[in-house]
């Protein structure tokens, strides 16, 4: 994940390093995290794979009907109990369509009594008046919604017709129960046009701006034939680049975020030495190295509707074990984790030699995955040409199934 807007701040001298590292302290913590400790780790709980959506780039191929491996209530308390305990603070409760699940305000209330703090990823259909009083009663700090483009649009392609006004109407109702908002939009070739007016309704109506790049999981592995190419994606991330930029003069509080795709860090290193000069860009080199690029199976985990274990929400293919039939630490013993602690050890081809190793670590390893069969190989949505990185190797993988052009 990228914070744009914070970084933006941080480069144009209105905000130190320090309260750019107290904005995400989570985030920002030195370095990935060493075996077995969760201390900060956030997780994502897909605590359902039904939904009342068919989004094509759904990473979970969710479905309309719950599934009969779904953990039910007392599974699902345990679970929180074995995360606490085991120093988690943040848990982003998400689905499937997460509100379809009769107990969520149980799970969530749990979780709070526990001491984490609970964040809520929907697609905002059922959120009333009712429902984000509820939300902001139990202390959730954020919730955000997922919109991918105007009303045609946006119904048509994510399935439910009238989805673009009630979503937007969510926003407004949180809002009013004093929530913060986030506007989420997958970014593709089908909807890249979309994303000036998606921008222009999250200033109005949220207060963060999140655009994720596709990650080739679940029903998007057959999307990957629409993901950007590298010359789109690094337009549309310039382009963001800029409005940052100018929200940031205007004082106008919407933030701007990006997610999916770890080497926009280094783009966003080279725009903020063309905008404001290497020293600015030194100093956002160094936050983002702080970071520690792509932390799945480190600082990020992922529970799915079965209580299992993934480094990351995406990577479903990979369980590291299930809760909460196994011990927490036993979970985290799985060999995989030890390899992601020294990923950049084995990363191959462009990515072994890339100068921006440090900032984005190799990225997404389950699209690398995906796209070769390995999940060492390069990330194949790698904003940076060869020349930028210097790396020698080609581009292109052997084996490659997908390669951006």
């Amino acid at each position: 994940m990228l914070m744009v807007s914070d970084l933006v701040r941080l480069a144009m001298g209105e905000a130190p390093e320090r309260a750019t590292a107290l904005e995400s302290p989570l985030r920002y913590a030195r370095g990935p995290r060493e075996r077995g400790d969760l201390s900060g780790t956030v997780v994502v709980w897909n605590i359902c794979r039904h939904c009342n959506m068919t989004c094509p780039h759904c990473y979970v191929a969710a479905g309309t009907k719950p599934s009969p491996g779904d953990l039910d209530t007392s599974a699902c308390l345990r679970v929180i109990d074995q995360l606490a305990g085991a120093g988690v603070t943040t848990l982003i409760v998400s689905g499937g369509e997460p509100l379809l699940r009769a107990d969520v305000f149980e799970l969530i209330a749990h979780a709070r009594g526990r001491g984490l703090s609970v964040q809520l990823s929907t697609n905002g259909v059922l959120i009333d008046e009712g429902v984000a009083a509820r939300l902001a009663g139990l202390g959730v700090s954020y919730v955000g919604i997922s919109i991918d483009g105007p009303r045609e649009l946006n119904d048509a392609y994510r399935g439910l017709e009238g989805g673009f006004d009630l979503a937007v109407q969510a926003l407004a109702h949180l809002r009013a129960a004093g929530l913060r908002t986030g506007l989420r939009t997958t970014l593709t070739r089908k909807n890249l046009d979309a994303l000036a007016p998606m921008l222009a309704l999250a200033a109005e109506r949220a207060d963060r701006f999140y655009v994720s790049h596709l990650v080739y999981a679940g029903r998007g592995l057959r999307m990957m034939g629409d993901d950007l190419t590298r010359e789109q994606t690094r337009a549309s991330l310039t382009w963001l680049f800029e409005r940052a930029v100018e929200l940031a003069s205007e004082r106008h509080p919407l933030r701007i975020v990006t997610g999916g795709n770890d080497s926009a860090g280094g783009l966003f290193v080279r725009f903020t030495a063309r905008r404001f000069g290497e020293p600015a860009a030194a100093k956002v080199r160094a936050m983002l190295e702080r970071r520690a690029g792509n932390s799945a199976g480190e600082k990020l985990l992922n529970i799915d509707h079965k209580g299992g274990v993934h480094p990351d929400q995406f990577w479903q293919s990979e369980r590291l074990g299930r809760l909460p039939l196994q011990p927490l630490a036993e979970v985290l013993d799985h060999p995989l984790l030890g390899e992601l602690r020294t990923r950049e050890e084995r990363l191959t081809g462009r990515c072994a030699g890339c100068s921006d190793r440090a900032l984005c670590r190799g990225s997404h390893r389950e699209r690398a995955e995906a796209a070769y069969g390995d999940r060492w190989a390069p990330d194949p949505s790698c904003v940076l040409s060869d020349e930028e990185i210097g790396a020698s190797a080609p581009t292109r993988h052997p084996g490659a199934h997908h390669v951006q052009a």
